[in-house]
C-alpha cells in the first residue's frame, strides 16, 4: 500500500454571497500595587523564591487580591511565570501550566465613563522566551507582546521540559535587568459601580518581574474597603428557573469570602429575597425573584451582616427557560489535559467527537483553553484515535494547519476568546481572520459544522484535512476520495499509528466517511505534502 505522509482535501462553495459622564480631569492614583523602585522586594516570595510560586499557591483562577484587603508581602507574588517555565507548572506529565494574577476592587459610585488607564511597571521580563501578555479589564482585552533584547533568529518553539534559565533578576540579581512599563487605556465604560477586577495572564513564553500595578484616572473616584466579603459582580441572569411552581428569574450574585463567616442578604425593591453564611470560596448565588413579562427595573440592596455593601439597579425582561444542562460549560476541565478530553459535542458512546483543536502534535494535544487560534475541527477523539479534520477559510489557499505558537504560519486562524460559546451540544467561535462564524454540533455517528462566510470575501472555502496534529502520531496508508455529486464527497481513509502503548501495540484502523454540503461545490481539489492538484478523485 502507498505511505502518504499527508493529504488534505479543498473544497470551493457557491455561496449567494444611560451611565453617568463626569468632565475629563487630571487623572490621579486611584490605588496602586507596589512601590515603582525597580525591585519588587515588597512582594511575596522576593527577592529569590520563584521556585516556591506553585507551592503557596499562587497562579490559579479562583486566587486574588483584593484592594484595600489583601497584603502585597503575603499575597502579590514577585513574579509571574509563563507556560514555559516548568517552575510554574508545566511539565510533559502535567501540560502547559498559563498562570494569572487577578486584581480585584469595588467602586461604590458610578465611575467617569473615561479617562482611566492602568499601568503595569516591570522590573524585568524573560528573554530566551519572551513573554506574550493578556490583560483583561472587566469586558476589555489586550494582548501585548514583549520583546526581547536579543531573540536568536529561528528559534524553536518551547517544549514542555525546557530547562530553567534567564534567572538573574529572579534570583535577585538586577544588574542587567530591562525595566518596562505598560500603559492600558481604558475605553468608555469599561468601570463600573460595584465589583471590577484586572487579569494579567502570560499566554505564552516566559515570565515577567513585578515592578507595580496601579489605575490611574478621575479625582473623583474613590475604591471601597472590603470587610468579610468582595462583591465581584451583580446581574440580572439570562434565563429563568421554575420554584415552587412558578417562574423566577434569579438575580446572579457572584461574592468572594474574605474572612469570619459573614451572612449575605439581597434585598430587591425593599424585600429580602436572599439570606445566607458565605463560607470560605467564591460564589455566584442565585437571588430568585418574580418572573417578569416586560422590561422592568428594580433597586437592589446587598447586606453584609445587616449592613449595606452595595447598591445599584438592574433592568430585567423575560428570558428563556433553564434546565440544569444549560449550566454546564464543556471547556471546564481541559487546561492541560488529554486527547480524549475537549470541549465537543458528544454524544454519550458515540463514535464522531467533534472538538476544535487549537495544539501541535504530540503528548496532550488537541484543546488548550488558554490558546488564542483554532487549527481545525477534527471528528475523532479518543485515544489513539483521530482523524478527519475540517476547516473554512477565504483568501489566499493555505496547505498546512500551522504552528500553534505563530498562527499565521498555516490556515489556522486567531479568535476572540470573548465569542467562544460550549456548552452541551454545541460549540461556537468567531474565527477572525477570515470573519466566519464557526458552529459545531453532532448526533452519535454524524458531525454537523456550519460557517457563516462574509459577504465581503473573494472566496469560500472548506478544508478536509486528512493528516491532523494529534495526540498520537498515525500514517496516511491509503486513502480514497469521490465526488458523487454536486453536495456530496464519499472518503475511505486507511490510517495506522505505531507504538501506541508501550512500544508493543500499533493502532491500525479504516476510516469511512461521507460528506455533505447544503451549498453545490464549485470546484475541488487536493494536495499530497505541498503539491496541488483539482479533479474529483
Amino acid at each position: 500500500m502507498r505511505m502518504m505522509k499527508a493529504l488534505f482535501l479543498l473544497v470551493f462553495l457557491s455561496l449567494g454571497v444611560d451611565r453617568r459622564s463626569h468632565a475629563q480631569q487630571t487623572p490621579k492614583v486611584i490605588w496602586q500595587v507596589g512601590q515603582a523602585n525597580q525591585s519588587g522586594a515588597e512582594f511575596a516570595l522576593a527577592p529569590a523564591g520563584f521556585r516556591q510560586f506553585v507551592a503557596h499557591d499562587f497562579g490559579y483562577e479562583d486566587k486574588r487580591f483584593v484592594i484595600g484587603f489583601s497584603k502585597e508581602k503575603t499575597d502579590f507574588p514577585y513574579v509571574l511565570p509563563g507556560p514555559v517555565d516548568t517552575w510554574g507548572g508545566t511539565w510533559s506529565t502535567a501540560g502547559w501550566r498559563t498562570n494569572q494574577v487577578t486584581l480585584v476592587f469595588t467602586l461604590p459610585q458610578a465611575p467617569a465613563a473615561t479617562g482611566y488607564q492602568l499601568l503595569i511597571r516591570l522590573v524585568d521580563h524573560a528573554k530566551k522566551f519572551p513573554p506574550l501578555l493578556k490583560v483583561s479589564i472587566n469586558g476589555q482585552a489586550k494582548n501585548i507582546q514583549l520583546a526581547a533584547a536579543r531573540t536568536a533568529p529561528n528559534q524553536l518553539p518551547p517544549t514542555l521540559t525546557e530547562a530553567v534559565g534567564d534567572t538573574a533578576a529572579l534570583s535577585g540579581h538586577l544588574a542587567a535587568a530591562t525595566p518596562s512599563l505598560i500603559q492600558v487605556p481604558l475605553g468608555p465604560y469599561v468601570l463600573r459601580q460595584g465589583g471590577n477586577s484586572v487579569t494579567i495572564t502570560i499566554l505564552e513564553g516566559s515570565w515577567i518581574l513585578f515592578d507595580q500595578v496601579q489605575l490611574l484616572g478621575s479625582v473623583a473616584t474613590t475604591v471601597q474597603r472590603p470587610h468579610q466579603l468582595v462583591v465581584r459582580s451583580v446581574a440580572p441572569a439570562p434565563y429563568e428557573l421554575v420554584a415552587a411552581g412558578r417562574r423566577r428569574q434569579p438575580l446572579l450574585v457572584q461574592v468572594a469570602h474574605l474572612r469570619g463567616t459573614p451572612r449575605l442578604q439581597v434585598r430587591v425593591d425593599k424585600q429580602i429575597v436572599f439570606s445566607e453564611a458565605v463560607e470560605k470560596g467564591t460564589y455566584e448565588f442565585e437571588a430568585l425573584l418574580p418572573a417578569v413579562t416586560r422590561p422592568t427595573r428594580s433597586r437592589y440592596e446587598l447586606l453584609e451582616n445587616g449592613h449595606v455593601i452595595q447598591t445599584g439597579s438592574i433592568l430585567r425582561a423575560a428570558q428563556p427557560l433553564q434546565t440544569l444542562a444549560d449550566y454546564v460549560d464543556t471547556r471546564v476541565g481541559t487546561a492541560h489535559s488529554r486527547w480524549m478530553i475537549a470541549p465537543g459535542p458528544w454524544m454519550p458512546f458515540s463514535m464522531v467527537k467533534m472538538s476544535p483543536d487549537n495544539q501541535n502534535s504530540g503528548w496532550q494535544a488537541g484543546y488548550e483553553p488558554t490558546r488564542e487560534s483554532i487549527g481545525t475541527f477534527s471528528h475523532l477523539h479518543e485515544w489513539t484515535l483521530a482523524g478527519l479534520g475540517v476547516f473554512a477559510t477565504n483568501g489566499r489557499l493555505k496547505t498546512i494547519i500551522g504552528d500553534e505558537f505563530r498562527p499565521a504560519s498555516g490556515y489556522r486562524s486567531r479568535i476572540d476568546k470573548r465569542t467562544e460559546v460550549a456548552p452541551i451540544g454545541y460549540y461556537k467561535v468567531q474565527l477572525a481572520d477570515y470573519d466566519i462564524k464557526a458552529e459545531v454540533t453532532a448526533t452519535t455517528r454524524c458531525g454537523f459544522e456550519r460557517f457563516t462566510f462574509p459577504a465581503n470575501r473573494d472566496s469560500a472555502r472548506i478544508l478536509l484535512d486528512l493528516h491532523i496534529p494529534a495526540e498520537y502520531e498515525y500514517q496516511l496508508k491509503e486513502v480514497k476520495l469521490t465526488k458523487v455529486s454536486a453536495y456530496r464527497i464519499e472518503g475511505v481513509v486507511h490510517q495506522f499509528s505505531p507504538a501506541v502503548w508501550s512500544h508493543d501495540a500499533a493502532q491500525d484502523y479504516t476510516l469511512h466517511f461521507i460528506v455533505e454540503f447544503d451549498h453545490p461545490i464549485k470546484r475541488l481539489g487536493g494536495w499530497l505534502n505541498k503539491r496541488v492538484q483539482y479533479g474529483d478523485t
